[in-house]
């Protein structure tokens, strides 16, 4: 056999791996798997978010409330002196009034901490009650996950054979390709998983860019191996 024979032989031994490692990553159940992969990431992904926002919500709601009992302490104070004040007759009306001002400026304030105190507890609500559901659609995606990935070894299993025996062939037949060529098929490998291909009419049929005749010549004149320059495919000539 010619150096360029085994090279496709090579090819055709590494196809044939391909498409049964292939047909084992498309598998119904391998798909389901990945689908149920994305959706458990995307539920711990919002757990996490769900989480840390409740936390800071936790934070700012600790604060307000300890605003709230410090205004609350403080007007009760106020009332008190206030109390005291009107029950003394040498207090001035100025007076008085300044700390009516003070006790309606003390409501005000704890009225609007209370209506803030009551929106994040709202908030914190809403956290509990995304972060039960994510919990909820999670759990079951992990036991969906976990039969499914039982199926999937079985189905690598039951494939696991062919692959290797797929891979000894090539091994067997790569022992018989020209060193040269091995390195530039390896190398287009990387790219494309037809490395090797045919010119047909003057142009690569991996990507159908022209090949100049200087090129065609010199895959004609000999047993050769050219990349194309467009693609870096491996091209040969078919008589």
């Amino acid at each position: 056999m010619t150096k360029l024979e085994y090279l496709l032989m090579y090819q055709k031994a590494d196809l044939k791996k391909q498409q049964l490692e292939n047909n084992l990553r498309t598998t119904e159940s391998r798909q389901k798997l990945n689908r149920i992969t994305k959706l458990l990431r995307e539920q711990q992904t919002a757990i996490q978010k769900l989480t840390e926002e409740a936390e800071g919500q936790q934070n700012a709601l600790a604060k307000l409330l300890s605003q709230q009992d410090g205004l609350t302490h403080e007007l009760e104070l106020n009332r008190s002196e206030m109390e005291t004040l009107e029950a003394d007759e040498e207090v001035t009306a100025e007076e008085l009034t300044e700390f009516r001002q003070d006790v309606e400026r003390l409501n005000r304030e704890i009225g609007r901490l209370e209506k803030d105190v009551k929106g994040l507890l709202e908030q914190l609500e809403r956290i509990s009650n995304d972060f039960q559901k994510a919990r909820a659609l999670g759990g079951k995606a992990k036991k969906e996950y976990d039969r499914l990935k039982a199926v999937c070894e079985v189905e690598k299993n039951e494939s696991a054979a062919s692959i290797s025996a797929a891979t000894k062939e090539m091994d067997t037949v790569e022992r018989q390709v020209d060193p040269t060529f091995l390195v530039k098929y390896k190398k287009a490998r990387v790219h494309h998983s037809m490395p090797v291909v045919p010119v047909v009419n003057e142009k690569c049929s991996g990507c159908n860019m022209s090949i100049p005749m200087a090129v065609i010549k010199k895959l004609t004149s000999q047993e050769t191996v050219l990349e194309c320059e467009n693609c870096g495919r491996i091209l040969y000539y078919q008589k």
